[in-house]
């Protein structure tokens, strides 16, 4: 990786899945998503596409699955303890997801108990926050997306019970004069950088970083990646600000109806 990467990476945590499946004498099968850290309130969480979610609600409960497990992965930054990631129990952890491709919303969050919130945090893992999202200039004029791409990644793991992920960072024009055609708006870019991937299958859920060439000392996590259109080299992603104002919400009712009952 790069030093921006590494750089970008201390808000990056993968989600990692391996299963088993129904007739499958092979090494089990494996799949990586992108995702960040997040804080809402005293929650955190890792962010992520809502399509995401969804397949693994879906892996969770097929019946063809006979075993699956995550794992949390956390050492894409520049502090490593432990190539281990953080076990994530997909049967029993609470977690939301919003997919409504009318609406432009596409995003997802598995929550994190304390403990696994506390060993996150020891490879130095910056969390994403409201204020944060709220405090975005208007003058960003330069976007990188962070992924997994699904090409970079193992299908299945070795017989060791390991599996591999490649990041990569792609450089994003973002589309000023592209027409919005749902009811939240949705960052739409370009892809500005030469790349070998022939595909961004697995790169939902990335996060989406905004600079100011005059100000490159900041930055700002802008959206989470969700599709994109190959023919045109265009990525679509759903803007963080979308995503905090809807879990605000849902968190400052909870709060309520915890007062109300207490």
């Amino acid at each position: 990786m790069t030093d921006a990467q590494t750089f970008l990476a201390r808000h990056f945590v993968a989600i990692s899945v391996n299963s088993r499946i129904k007739g499958d004498d092979g090494p089990d099968r494996f799949f990586a998503a992108s995702g960040l850290l997040i804080r809402i309130g005293d929650i955190l969480g890792i962010l992520t596409a809502g399509h995401v979610v969804e397949y693994l609600d879906e892996a969770v409960n097929h019946p063809d699955i006979l075993s699956i497990g995550c794992q949390l992965l956390d050492t894409f930054g520049d502090t490593k303890l432990s190539d281990l990631g953080v076990p994530y129990d997909l049967k029993t952890s609470p977690r939301l997801h919003f997919h409504n491709d009318e609406l432009g919303l596409d995003f997802g969050v598995l929550f994190l108990h304390e403990h696994q919130a506390r060993l996150i945090e020891k490879h130095n893992i910056i969390p994403l926050t409201y204020e944060a999202s709220r405090n975005e200039p208007a003058d960003l004029d330069v976007f990188f997306l962070l992924g997994l791409p699904a090409e970079l990644t193992s299908e299945r793991v070795s017989p060791s019970g390991n599996a591999t992920v490649g990041m990569t960072m792609l450089r994003l024009t973002k589309a000023e004069a592209e027409e919005q055609t749902t009811l939240f708006p949705r960052f739409i870019a370009t892809i500005d950088s030469q790349t070998d991937l022939q595909s961004l299958e697995g790169m939902s859920g990335g996060p989406i970083f905004g600079f100011n060439t005059e100000r490159l000392n900041k930055y700002w996590i802008v959206a989470i990646q969700s599709s994109w259109k190959k023919s045109e080299r265009k990525i679509f992603g759903c803007p963080v600000t979308h995503i905090y104002d809807i879990l605000n919400h849902l968190h400052d009712e909870a709060a309520q109806e915890l007062a109300r009952k207490s």
